[in-house]
């Protein structure tokens, strides 16, 4: 093998590899925005989720208060 054919081997392996390096790179960003992503909608879910719970309790105790019976009290005049 001549030198120039090991060069071209060696620039063959270089760039191949400089080009798997960049795709691990934007594999790894991909799958962060995708993670990130799946981590906030799930914190949005329980957000509305728990808000949802505290709307319901409040509206159970309101239903609560006015399930309870009433005195008529004598106007005084």
């Amino acid at each position: 093998m001549t030198p120039d054919q090991a060069y071209i081997i060696g620039a063959i392996g270089g760039a191949t590899l400089a080009v798997t390096l960049v795709l691990i790179v934007l594999l790894a960003l991909a799958l962060h925005a995708a993670v990130t992503r799946i981590i906030d909608l799930h914190d949005a879910y329980r957000e509305r989720r728990a808000h949802a719970r505290q709307q319901a309790a409040e509206l159970a105790t309101l239903n609560a208060i006015n399930a309870l019976p009433t005195t008529r009290h004598p106007t005084e005049n």
